[in-house]
């Protein structure tokens, strides 16, 4: 999470950084935008939690909620997402490893709102972004510019693919994502 304050609009923003989403460019280009104030940024391991990654459920703990905050997020389609965390965090591994991963671990993580750094990068976006309610809060989402592209049929098979759109539904339907049924 990065709040600053923007000198021209005269307004309060804060950044919810979802993993795997272009979160260290997004936090380096406000920086340096000289319109913009650093207020401050959350990084490192704090009970449990990946600072960078604050979802909005849990921001009470961090920030001044009475406060006027403008909302500002980046999405990206969660197949692509999906295959960066996993090899961003297992670096060694193999596209076998990678399906195994959906077929047996990815459907028993519990997303739960405890937001354990230690799956964090798995967790669907929209956890990030909903109330305790699970709806949508009012937050500018933006998609990333040129996103990396991977060849989905090389890393995903019919069965990978349903695993996958069971556990990222919601991702794909609230931030607009087209969800297939099988590799084509």
């Amino acid at each position: 999470m990065l709040i600053w304050y923007n000198i021209k609009s005269k307004e309060r923003y804060i950044f919810i950084h979802i993993p795997k989403n272009g979160g260290k460019y997004i936090r380096k280009r406000i920086n340096k935008n000289k319109q913009n104030k650093r207020i401050i940024g959350f990084w490192g391991i704090k009970d449990n939690i990946d600072l960078a990654h604050i979802p909005y459920i849990k921001r009470h703990k961090y920030i001044n909620v009475k406060n006027k905050y403008n909302y500002v997020t980046y999405s990206r389609d969660p197949y692509d997402r999906l295959i960066s965390a996993f090899f961003y965090k297992n670096r060694e591994k193999s596209v076998e490893d990678f399906k195994k991963f959906c077929n047996k671990e990815l459907i028993n993580i519990r997303f739960d709102n405890k937001y354990s750094y230690k799956n964090i990068h798995y967790y669907p976006q929209h956890r990030f972004i909903c109330n305790n309610k699970m709806e949508l809060i009012n937050i500018n989402i933006k998609r990333i510019e040129n996103p990396k592209k991977y060849n989905l049929k090389t890393y995903y098979d019919d069965d990978t693919i349903k695993k996958v759109n069971k556990v990222y539904r919601n991702d794909f339907e609230l931030l607009n994502y087209k969800m297939y049924n099988s590799i084509i």
